[in-house]
């Protein structure tokens, strides 16, 4: 089985045992990334959710059900994450970039002004986009600190922004393994990481895996970290 089969497969057993039906779609967008995927389910107003640094589009699954009762749910990858096309982040503009994500996925997907929602990287996202074409964010939805609101940052993740030193660390103590999953949501990302599920880790893991997501997740950190 091939990395990327893999992560569908750990996708959908997660997604199932939430009891969360989706569509998995492809769309290909003139933007920073040819072709953008991203998950869809629900009816009523749209809503695109953007989420966090080197993660994928099924760190919502756990609210995507409540959600798609009230919400057309458009859940994204972000360029170089999930199975959203790879992207090298080294001299990009970045805040120019995020602008144009969100804009040329919502005009792929045929959507004049939608509610954005964002976690962490995809709050910074959503905010350069918001602060650009107000006329097309109907409300702002803010979950966590957005990524540069808060500048406390653990250790490994700036020594992972930091060139030559992130090569080293990806191919021994910071290599993909369920067990540093679970440390840098421990570190960072949730209250309570003995909350989160075996299949859920599991799942995060195989997106460390998928082509073009380690580098991509490297170069980003050297885009907006330093080693203070």
């Amino acid at each position: 089985m091939d990395v990327i089969e893999a992560y569908k497969q750990s996708r959908d057993k997660l997604f199932e045992d939430r009891g969360v039906k989706f569509q998995s779609k492809l769309i290909p967008a003139n933007g920073p990334v040819r072709q953008v995927h991203y998950l869809e389910l629900g009816a009523g107003e749209p809503l695109i959710l953007i989420h966090g640094g080197g993660s994928h589009s099924s760190e919502w699954v756990d609210i995507l059900k409540p959600l798609s009762e009230r919400y057309h749910l458009f859940v994204v990858d972000r360029p170089g994450c999930g199975l959203t096309d790879s992207m090298n982040y080294r001299g990009v503009a970045f805040r120019q970039s995020a602008v144009g994500f969100i804009s040329s996925f919502m005009n792929a997907a045929g959507l004049e002004a939608a509610l954005l929602m964002g976690q962490s990287m995809g709050g910074y996202f959503s905010i350069c986009f918001a602060m650009e074409h107000p006329e097309r964010v109907k409300k702002l939805l803010l979950m966590g600190v957005p990524a540069g609101m808060n500048r406390w940052i653990p250790l490994v993740l700036r020594l992972l922004g930091t060139r030559g030193v992130n090569r080293l660390l990806a191919g021994t103590i910071a290599k993909p393994s369920i067990r540093n999953v679970r440390s840098i949501h421990r570190q960072l990302l949730v209250a309570d990481a003995e909350k989160l599920s075996e299949d859920y880790l599991r799942h995060c893991y195989h997106s460390q895996l998928l082509p073009g997501s380690q580098p991509g997740f490297l170069s980003l950190l050297e885009r907006v970290l330093t080693l203070k």
